[in-house]
Order: structure tokens, then sequence, then C-alpha cells
């Protein structure tokens, strides 16, 4: 519509230019008539003359270029509006000019002349500039408002004049608008006429066809409904529904003793593309992927889209060899999709977490060993991702005992299940007690004793670990204060997730809890894991530990070694200690010995403590001190038990008669 609207503008555009030309012309030669011409007479007519001339011929390219143009968006057609407005602007300014110099003449023939020709061309604009509804109003408005302003500042204002002015432009401009209205409907009666004739044809054409070809088209279109149906619109690769048909139709083209690899593929940190690059960039990156796999797809093998950034893959392989030739497998995608997918100015490169299972050529079977296989990825996903687990039956027991620790836990506090226990950490010289380990034990009545590295985790996960860590503090510092008492020179030492270190406020609550039993921060000691180390919360946790460190806490790393140990970040944080890791200890070697010595190395260099536990014997506790190892940990000096065990000042004496043997001895 509004492209008709311009194009008939631009019908009429050359006749408005002459219009314009000839009434500018007969007022110029008005003018000399009255002996009232004068430079500026002269320059505004030959502005005239020029600007029509401009319009004339860029009016002309445009009327052309719009003949085949059909959007009102386009450049042409944004380009052809604007002129056409500007020509509007540069006719109505330069008649106001000419408006201004004739009636500042003082000469009433002349006077009366330009008054009786602009009001002409303001009833032939609602004709002329029908087409274009604001432009018109735009025209007449400024012709006739500029007319009225002159009268009324006349030397003497023509009053009755100037009010008849403005009644003429409101009866101009209510034109305009019937005529922009009238002109509109006739292009849409013709729009809809000409459509009404070509949905004819086109239907009398689809009849003719539909008759001839019935059978083709319905083909055809049960072709494309299936695949619609089946098949995932970002990456064509099938769909849920679309896997499950596949194998069903494969049934009897999968060799006798040959089965399925089922893969699970779920992406790693996808959410952070989508979140950092935006998700249209993510919707790239699954259609890439999407294309690597199917290219990558042989003989007997389809992918599907699983939902979200996970893909599934079935391979058919040999039964005896279809682990085996899984793993193969899905290192190869591994090696494909790993490659990095540019967009424009940037690229990424996206890992993922793999799941295998074994199925039948069955679509109930595939069924199933695809949530096995969903369940193996969720498992590599939870303990590190990057790696591919192929499914046992051991791991939906896990699952099913996971979901139960999951629910059992979070009655545990109220039910009182859960209560500390304390195992004393010693002075390698002479095996005097430094300081207990407050450890935390839950006795479940359907689960049995359930291990601390088994259920804090997962109490990690669901948002558990800050209430049980409050129980934790409270329960350990009222435990001390009751049994040894204020004054003691024992430390006490408190393990602390890193899902508790990260919350608002969390050196406040530890003094909190320190003043509540009157104790001095100088006898906690906080041990955290190497997840400190973790660059996503870097700047809150180095926080934390220099508020606690300037309270007067120690921080001691439990584990050392085993994780995310980052050298280049030990010096920012106010470490104490690094506790070795008992793996190193209980089966020491000369490889883990060279660990322990580079550990109390670094700890030396970086002046903080070295903490060895695990130890159970004396051959070992003798071989850390040797070392270097400044504290010591394990069941040759004490198993947890529930209350402290008396704390004896003489250094010189042993308080587990076994220790003072081995070492009498």
């Amino acid at each position: 519509m509004e492209i008709r609207l311009l194009t008939h503008a631009y019908q009429g555009y050359t006749s408005n230019i002459i219009v314009n030309v000839a009434c500018g012309l007969g007022l110029y030669a008005q003018f000399h008539l009255t002996g009232q011409t004068n430079h500026a007479v002269d320059a505004v007519i030959l502005f005239l003359l020029l600007q029509s001339t401009i319009r004339a011929i860029l009016g002309l390219r445009d009327a052309r270029r719009l003949s085949a143009e059909s959007d009102p968006c386009s450049k042409i057609a944004i380009r052809a509006t604007r002129r056409y407005l500007m020509g509007v602007i540069l006719g109505s300014a330069t008649w106001g000019g000419l408006l201004h110099l004739a009636l500042q003449s003082s000469n009433n023939e002349l006077m009366y002349f330009s008054i009786i020709m602009v009001s002409a061309m303001a009833s032939g604009a609602t004709g002329l500039i029908a087409p274009m509804l604001r432009c018109g109003r735009l025209y007449i408005s400024a012709l006739l408002s500029v007319l009225t302003v002159e009268l009324l500042l006349m030397p003497e204002p023509q009053t009755v004049l100037a009010f008849l002015v403005v009644v003429f432009m409101v009866v101009m401009l209510g034109s305009h608008t019937r005529n922009h209205r009238m002109l509109r409907n006739s292009i849409e009666l013709e729009l809809k006429n000409s459509a009404l004739v070509d949905d004819l044809r086109v239907q009398q054409d689809a009849l003719t066809e539909f008759n001839a070809t019935l059978e083709d088209r319905v083909k055809r279109r049960t072709r494309d409904l299936k695949r619609l149906a089946e098949h995932d619109s970002l990456t064509q690769l099938f769909n849920r529904r679309g896997i499950i048909h596949w194998v069903e139709e494969q049934q009897r083209n999968i060799p006798e003793g040959y089965a399925f690899a089922v893969i699970f593929i779920d992406l790693d940190r996808f959410k952070q593309i989508n979140d950092g690059m935006g998700h249209a960039t993510g919707d790239c990156a699954l259609a890439e992927i999407g294309e690597r796999l199917a290219a990558s797809a042989p003989e007997l093998s389809a992918f599907c889209r699983w939902g979200g950034d996970e893909f599934v893959g079935l391979l058919a392989v040999p039964e005896e060899h279809c682990a085996d030739l899984g793993l193969e497998f899905t290192a190869q995608l591994r090696a494909i999709v790993e490659k990095p997918i540019s967009f424009s100015n940037r690229s990424v490169s996206v890992g993922f977490s793999a799941g295998l299972a074994i199925s039948r050529p069955h679509p109930v079977a595939v069924s199933e060993a695809i949530r096995s296989a969903d369940l193996a990825a969720g498992e590599i996903k939870r303990t590190g991702r990057g790696g591919t687990l192929l499914f046992t039956p051991e791991l939906v027991a896990e699952q099913e005992r996971n979901l139960i620790i999951a629910q059992r836990l979070r009655h545990a506090l109220p039910a009182r299940e859960m209560f500390l226990a304390f195992q004393p950490l010693v002075h390698s010289h002479d095996f005097s007690i430094h300081s207990y380990e407050v450890l935390l034990r839950w006795d479940n009545p359907i689960l049995g004793r359930v291990s601390p590295e088994e259920f804090i985790p997962i109490a990690e996960d669901i948002g558990e670990i800050v209430h049980i860590g409050e129980f934790v503090v409270d329960t350990a510092l009222s435990t001390y204060v009751e049994e040894l008492g204020r004054a003691s020179p024992i430390r006490l030492a408190l393990n602390i997730s890193l899902r508790q270190l990260v919350v608002p406020g969390f050196a406040q609550f530890i003094l909190g809890y320190l003043e509540k039993y009157r104790l001095p921060p100088s006898m906690l000691i906080l041990e955290v894991t190497e997840t400190i180390f973790d660059a996503r919360n870097q700047d809150t946790i180095i926080a934390v530990l220099h508020d606690l460190h300037a309270l007067g806490i120690e921080i001691h790393i439990d584990d050392f070694g085993t994780g995310y140990s980052s050298l280049s970040r030990l010096h920012e944080m106010p470490i104490s200690a690094l506790k070795i890791d008992k793996s190193f200890v209980q089966q020491i070697d000369d490889q883990r010995c060279a660990i322990i010595e580079g550990s109390v190395m670094i700890a030396e260099r970086f002046g903080v403590h070295t903490v060895a536990e695990g130890v159970e014997t004396i051959e070992q506790a003798r071989l850390l001190h040797a070392i270097g190892v400044t504290y010591l940990q394990g069941y040759l000096f004490g198993k947890p038990v529930e209350h402290f065990a008396e704390v004896l000042v003489n250094s010189d004496f042993l308080i587990w008669p076994e220790a003072a043997r081995s070492k009498a001895s």
C-alpha cells in the first residue's frame, strides 16, 4: 500500500514541479510589472528554478526505480520518501520567501496577486500531493501559515484577511485528507481485486495440479510432515521420536550378532556460551555441532538432538567389541566436536562429557540404553567433565543411593542423626598434641553409617551444607568448652566447605560463635579444600580468607596435591599449613615420597607448616618427621572419638601406649 501511494505521488511529481515553476515565474513577472523587483527577488526565483530542476531530475530517476520496487522499507523507497519530503520543504520555504518579499512591498496589486497565487497552490496541493498525507499537510500548512503570519505582521495588519486564510487552510487540510483517503481506498480496492484475480488464478492452477498429481503431492507432504515430526529444526538431526523410529526401520538391516553402542553426549559449560555470547550464537554453535556429527556418521549409525545441549549417537557394531568400538568412536567424535567454531570475529571450542551403554537393536532396549548412557554422562559431568564413562549396573544403585541420601539429609539434623568425632594432630618431633580435627558423622536408621566423603558432596549440591556447617561449628565449640575449657592451649580444626566460605558474612558468622562461647580466634583452625583455587570465586574467597586471618584464625589447605592446586595463587592467600592427603602417606614409595618432599619444600618456601594425615605406623611417622613434615595425624595417634582425650602437659610422655612402646623400642 505505502509503496503504491509513493509511486502515485511521483507520478504527479513532474506536474507539481511545473506548477511551482509556472506560478513562480508568474509572480516574478508581477514583481516586474509593479516595479518591485530587487536582488532578493531575483535570488529567490533563481533558487526556485535551480531546486525545481534538481527535483525534476531526481524525481524522474526515483520514479523509474520505484516502478520495480515492492518493499516500502527498502533503501530505494526510504530514500525516495525522504527526497519527496525534502522537495516539499524546500518548495514551501521558497514560497514563504516570495510571500514575504511580496507582502513587504506594500504594493496592493502585488500583495493580492501573491495571495491568490499561494491560495491556488495550496488548493492544488490537495490533489497533487494527496498520496502523501503528511507531506501534503506540511506543504499546505506551511504555505498558508506563512501567509497568515505575514498578513498579521504588515504595517497595517490585515486581520480579517488573515482569518479568512486560516479558514481556507482548515478547509484545504480537510479536503487534502479526504482526497488521500479516497486515493488510499481506491488503491486498496485495486489491490484486493488484483489479489482476488491472482488468487483465483492460483487456485485454478492449484486445482488443476492437484487433480493431476494428487497422489504425488500426498506422498511428498507425508514425507515433509514425517521429517518435521522426526527431526530437530535447528540441527536437522533426528529428534527423540525420530531416533527411535529409525531404530524400528533399521531392525531388519542390522546383521546378526550386532548391537548398538549408545553414546549420550552432554556439552560442557554450554550455558556460558549462551550467557556470554547470546542465545543466537549458542544456536549457531549447536547447528555447527549437529552438522559435524551428521558428517561423521558411518553406515548403520545415526545421531539425534536429545534436547538443549544434549545429543545421542547410535552405532551398530559387532556385539563382542561394542564397548571398545563405542569408546573409540566417542574419542573420534570428541576430536571433531572440539575443533574451534568461528563466529565473525571470534571463535569458541566446546567439549563434552559422554556416557556409553550397550543395547540390543530394539526400540525398547535402545530407549533404556539411552537412559543408562545419560546416567553415565551425568556421573562424568558431576565428577569432573570431559571424559567418557561406560555404564554399569552399579551406577544405577549408586544413583538410587544418592537420591535416598539427598532425601534423608534434609531431615538428618532435626532427627539428631548427626554427631561429631574428634581426632588429634600431633607435633612430628615429640608426638604431643597440637590440635583436634572435628569430623562429622551420620548414622541413619535406614542407610546406616554414611561416610562424609559420600554425603558431603550431596549436601553441597542440595544446599544443606550451610545448615550442617552451622551445626558443626556450634556443637564443636560447645563440646570444646565443656570438655577442655576455655584456657586449653590445644586448637580445634573445623572443615569448611567452599559453599559455606562464599556465603556473605561468613567471617562474622564464625566470630559470632567464638564470642558466644568466649573463645579466642587463635584457638580455631579452618580447613578448606583445594577448591578455593577455583577461578570463578577467587575474589570473594581471597577476601574472606584475609578477613578470617585478620581475626587470628589459621587457614589450612586440606588434601593438598589431589585437585585444584594453583601455586601461582598460593601466595595470595593467608595459608598457615598444607595438609598432605593420606593417599600419599599410606602407600608411600619413592614417587609418593618425592611428592611429599616437594610439598614440604613448597611449604617451607611459602613459610607455612605441613600436616600429613593417614599415619598408621611408627615407620611412617619417623620418615615423615625426617622429611620435615610439621604435624602428623592418623590412627597411630588416635582414632576419631566423640569426646576429647585428656591432654597431658608433659610432651615427653606419649598419650597412646602403642606409640609409646614404638618410640621406646
